[in-house]
């Protein structure tokens, strides 16, 4: 806030000759060059803008994220709605609509942030190849509460506030007309003159008055582009002032995303599926009706606004009868500067129960009304044709007030009649008591001691009017403490800190893993109530599963993915494969005679399903020899699921080639998919490969899952004798798990034999203290080798005592 503040104070006195984001009072405050793949320039304009305000504002540091911001183009790429692959509008939602990565714009952008589908980081949802997940409970999102539509105007007569709204929230994302004709040294100028249309979005970050262009007068932005570091001056370049759609196109020109912020509502109310689509003029109010789906807190609306310096009132009733409209609920009055997408603030927030109506009303002062219908897209950057995208309205969702109320829907005005909705949206919370984070805390430490962190803090608030009662209980647990008011009452707004720390006791537990639930409850009402988990990992991080490749894993192999020696062939362009594994003789590679086939699809290694449900801070780890060429032609990438269907990126090739020589260990945190989940399945991939070069493809070997705790602890409950039981499937097809009963701390040993006596696998070796301890178990040998179909003796010893049952295995 200190910079905007500053950024004001200083343009109230002179707007600079030169500006650069990048070095701005010695900060900066523009993220990394990109480089794109396919049409995506226009992801990559709006992700710039989005980013730079989040390093303007601190919150993405504030938000507890590390390094730069760092969004993901390619989910806005994939889930904008106006697309083949996916238009929730319609059914089915595919088969229509723009191409993937074939071209997109601004308004498509702010659809897609507008109902709060993005933006998602770079982590949680980039994928070019495939489509990312839509959603995940893992996933971080972050909504511009504002986006402003600027322009310069023909003779720059409002190039001061263009200049003002850069210094002020950040990047702008722009366009212009990509010709090798407009461009001299890396400064673009389209003439007037000329008719060619805009095909390319790339994101204004400064200034220079004096620069001289091949336009008459000098001037020009400073702009970064997404085709990488490698082109251009380190990935930037100028645009003239005076060039003819940079800042002058009404809806490319010149889009200033702001006011970002961490997204955390639950609900949003609204009809525009694709936002703003057309404008009704000529009215003196719209109007959209909801029916609530659940109990809500709504301390937010927004909309568009079609014209610069507009009046609003908002009010929402929750009656709407023969044409009259009654019970109101709030109003609210302000003005909007700028043309575009509003969020705003109800001084009076109010609260909706399951089945109650809602109608929105707006009065606009200029402008006219946003609505959503059936349209074509015109500025389709990277397309060289229009498209009809397709919206559904039904009657009674929108209204629209000329002296009398009318359905939307009948509008016989709209150019495709009944698709037909207003830009109104209601934003929601869960009614009741808020708990953030909902995740659960996790400490870790040495057995005697050292648990990090030191504390963390939930903040509770409560979502509704007036105020309630609370209480928050700890689960019994002596290695716990809690700081903070543990009941009272909590008003709406306000904000209520309970923090959570190991104490000493800890330093008396023996490896393993302690939870303890901590529950939020409501007493007036119950709305809200959570329950929240601390978990306690004693013990280092270490391995859990291993397959040293020395025996075929059994896992399943598409096209020319295969177990055995590799031949050290190959290396058309890079190096030859390995002629043997990193241990051992054998690896599981791509095509082990040599280089990979040109024109290739997607091929997987996938691994059998891996247990990791006791898991904590799960890592992948593996040896790699991999050549490939860089992502514009050849892809190799590994990915983890934990149903089996829905696929999330581990890691993916970038723009340059790999050409190993030499195994070399990688390693990836994938606890965010893997903690605690029954079923996971990582798989390795290969392709898809362009007609071009080739090269020697996948090896692995090695291949490893580490993660902190292997073991449940529950301590305390007494037991008179070891005993071991199955507590997972046995039948068992996939995984399943053993629970000992220890009565005094020890030295445990479970082992699970065949039939003949032989010693399978070594489950578990080492101290443990007293109560019940659960071991997963992933049906795998001491090699890594899936056990055959069979009846398996486990024998588990502690302090002297046996105790033995046993598994059945199945076949898969």
């Amino acid at each position: 806030m200190f910079i905007v503040a500053f950024a004001v104070a200083f343009m109230q006195l002179q707007l600079p000759a030169q500006f650069d984001l990048r070095d701005y009072n010695g900060d900066n405050f523009v993220t990394s060059v990109k480089s794109q793949q396919g049409g995506t320039c226009w992801t990559h304009g709006t992700m710039a803008s989005i980013e730079s305000n989040l390093l303007m504002t601190g919150a993405w540091e504030n938000n507890g994220e590390t390094g730069e911001p760092d969004l993901a183009e390619y989910h806005l790429d994939w889930w904008n709605g106006f697309n083949e692959w996916n238009n929730s509008d319609i059914d089915p939602p595919t088969g229509s609509g723009l191409t993937v990565h074939q071209g997109g714009d601004y308004l498509v952008s702010t659809a897609y942030l507008s109902r709060g589908d993005g933006a998602v980081r770079d982590i949680d949802g980039q994928s070019y190849n495939t489509a990312p997940q839509f959603s995940s409970p893992g996933y971080h999102y972050y909504y511009p509460a504002d986006v402003e539509w600027h322009l310069v105007g023909d003779d720059l007569a409002s190039m001061d506030r263009v200049k003002t709204a850069l210094m002020n929230n950040g990047a702008m994302a722009c366009c212009y007309c990509v010709n090798s004709a407009f461009m001299v040294d890396y400064i673009q100028y389209q003439p007037p003159s000329s008719t060619e249309l805009p095909n390319h979005s790339v994101t204004i970050v400064g200034w220079d008055d004096d620069k001289v262009t091949q336009a008459p007068e000098p001037g020009a932005w400073i702009v970064k582009n997404s085709w990488g570091t490698g082109w251009g001056f380190d990935g930037y370049f100028f645009i003239s002032y005076w060039d003819k759609w940079c800042g002058r196109e009404p809806y490319m020109g010149t889009v200033s995303f702001t006011d970002v912020q961490p997204l955390d509502y639950d609900k949003f109310y609204y009809h525009d599926y694709h936002g703003w689509r057309d404008t009704f003029t000529g009215i003196s109010l719209a109007m959209n009706a909801f029916e609530a789906t659940g109990d809500h807190f709504v301390p937010n609306v927004s909309f568009f606004t079609a014209a610069d310096s507009v009046d609003f009132t908002a009010t929402v009733y929750g009656s709407f009868q023969g044409g009259v409209l009654s019970d109101q609920l709030t109003t609210e009055t302000g003005f909007c500067e700028y043309r575009g997408f509003h969020t705003v603030d109800l001084t009076s927030p109010f609260e909706l129960a399951q089945g109650d109506s809602a109608y929105f009303v707006v009065e606009f002062s200029d402008g006219g009304y946003a609505y959503d219908r059936t349209s074509e897209v015109s500025v389709l950057l990277g397309a060289s044709s229009r498209v009809i995208v397709e919206s559904s309205a039904s009657a009674g969702e929108s209204w629209y007030n000329d002296g009398t109320w009318h359905d939307l829907y009948t509008w016989a005005g709209n150019p495709y009649p009944g698709t037909g909705n207003f830009c109104l949206k209601m934003l929601a919370y869960d009614a009741g008591l808020s708990v953030t984070p909902d995740e659960d805390f996790v400490f870790q430490g040495e057995v005697g001691g050292g648990f990090a962190p030191s504390s963390e803090t939930w903040e509770m608030e409560f979502m509704g009017a007036g105020s309630i009662q609370y209480l928050i209980t700890p689960e019994s647990a002596d290695w716990l403490d809690l700081a903070g008011q543990l009941s009272g009452s909590i008003s709406q707004g306000e904000t209520i800190e309970i923090s959570a720390s190991i104490n000493s006791a800890a330093d008396t537990l023996s490896l393993g893993v302690y939870t303890a639930d901590v529950e939020f409850t409501n007493v007036t009402s119950g709305a809200g109530n959570t329950t929240v988990k601390v978990v306690l990992v004693v013990g280092d991080a270490g391995i859990i599963y291993s397959w040293n490749m020395e025996s075929d894993p059994g896992w399943t192999a598409d096209g020319q993915w295969e177990w055995g020696i590799p031949a050290g062939l190959g290396g058309s362009h890079g190096n030859p494969d390995p002629s043997s594994g990193n241990t051992g003789d054998n690896v599981y590679g791509y095509n082990l005679q040599g280089d990979y086939p040109p024109g290739l699809d997607r091929k997987y290694l996938t691994t059998g399903v891996i247990d990791c449900s006791n898991l904590y801070g799960t890592q992948l780890r593996f040896q790699r020899w991999l050549g490939v060429e860089g992502n514009a032609y050849d892809h190799a990438a590994v990915e983890i699921s934990n149903d089996g269907t829905t696929w999330f990126s581990v890691w993916e090739n970038g723009t340059d080639e790999i050409t190993d020589g030499d195994w070399s260990c990688r390693i990836f945190d994938i606890s965010e998919y893997a903690d605690q989940q029954e079923t996971v399945w990582i798989r390795w991939v290969m392709g898809t490969t362009d007609p071009g070069w080739e090269y020697c493809g996948w090896n692995l070997d090695d291949v490893e899952i580490w993660a902190a705790g292997a073991l449940s602890v529950e301590e305390g409950k007494t037991v008179p004798a070891l005993s071991v039981a199955v507590s997972g499937g046995s039948p068992a097809l996939y995984s399943s798990a053993f629970t000992c009963g220890i009565p005094s701390a020890g030295m445990l040993t479970v082992q699970v034999h065949d039939i003949t006596g032989r010693i399978v696998d070594t489950v578990y070796r080492g101290e443990v203290p007293g109560g019940e301890i659960t071991i997963p178990f992933n049906l795998t040998d001491v090699h890594g080798v899936r056990l055959p179909a069979g009846i398996y003796p486990v024998q588990a010893t502690c302090n002297g005592q046996t105790s033995v049952t046993r598994l059945v295995v199945l076949s898969r």
